[in-house]
């Protein structure tokens, strides 16, 4: 089920050429951000929906990625309602982030990583993103083995709310700001080889 890796070795891992489909269920996309200064808050876009398009030479590959801005979850529902409106994200202005690849660069010293560059699209705005990546492995469907077969994928980078034009907050009375201008961004993800759609509307995942 590979294809050729980005390493040195050129070991046959990773995807096979064809489409593949971010599966939400069992993928984190994570952001963490500084909060009042000295704490951290974690949270998550649970409703995400992606293809991979792999390229028989896998530095062709594309990746383009939606997320609904309205799902992001820290735990905390009062947190969430503030972080959706005017004063952060504004979702219903912005309701959706999106992620859209411009070149796969291998890392040589990293055993299946490679550079994942893109354009990321918050608040209406787009910048650059760089993001080092890595393959980590493959398994099949745990509940359809023969049928649907997933690859799994970590990922890293940091971005800058002022970049996206996304508020901060505003000051606090001891200094510095409510929250901190860098987010940190951790990325696992599976892919599939199956669409996920049909079986994420009837779990009720998905309207």
């Amino acid at each position: 089920m590979g294809v050729l890796s980005m390493s040195s070795t050129l070991e046959r891992v990773g995807p096979e050429p064809g489409t593949w489909y971010l599966d939400p269920l069992h993928s984190s996309l994570i952001f963490v951000a500084r909060y009042l200064s000295f704490g951290r808050v974690q949270g998550t876009f649970g409703q995400a929906r992606g293809i991979v398009q792999v390229a028989e030479e896998p530095a062709e590959s594309t990746v383009a990625v939606t997320m609904d801005a309205g799902s992001i979850n820290t735990g905390v529902a009062a947190r969430d309602a503030h972080l959706r409106s005017s004063d952060f994200l504004d979702s219903d202005t912005y309701p959706e982030l999106h992620f859209r690849s411009v070149s796969v660069v291998p890392r040589r010293r990293k055993q299946n990583g490679f550079t994942l560059n893109g354009e990321l699209t918050v608040h209406g705005k787009t910048n650059p993103v760089s993001m080092p990546a890595q393959w980590v492995g493959e398994a099949p469907d745990l509940s359809d083995p023969e049928g649907i077969y997933g690859h799994f994928f970590s990922a890293n980078t940091q971005i800058s709310l002022s970049d996206f034009g996304v508020g901060d907050g505003g000051p606090l009375a001891w200094g510095g700001r409510l929250v901190g201008d860098t987010i940190d961004v951790v990325l696992e993800v599976r892919l599939q080889d199956a669409d996920p759609t049909a079986f994420l509307r009837r779990i009720g995942h998905i309207d």
